[in-house]
């Protein structure tokens, strides 16, 4: 099992990039940073553990770029 822990960003690619919000035993609530449908404003949506543990982590390298971990 992939520890998830809040603040962790992470890269899907139907969703873009995002953060992890909060974790609630199977649920994980992610921020993304765009909204998943053009001219709305919903960005948290709330997943399957199971589905965040399989995106890619990011990580800030020595440039301030976001890659992967």
């Amino acid at each position: 099992m992939v520890e998830i822990v809040e603040g962790q960003r992470v890269v899907s690619g139907d969703y873009g990039r995002g953060t992890v919000a909060a974790v609630f035993g199977g649920e994980v609530q992610v921020l993304w940073d765009s909204p998943l449908l053009e001219g709305t404003t919903t960005r948290l949506f709330t997943h399957d553990r199971a589905f965040v543990e399989r995106l890619a982590r990011l990580r800030t390298d020595e440039e301030g770029r976001e890659v992967p971990a």
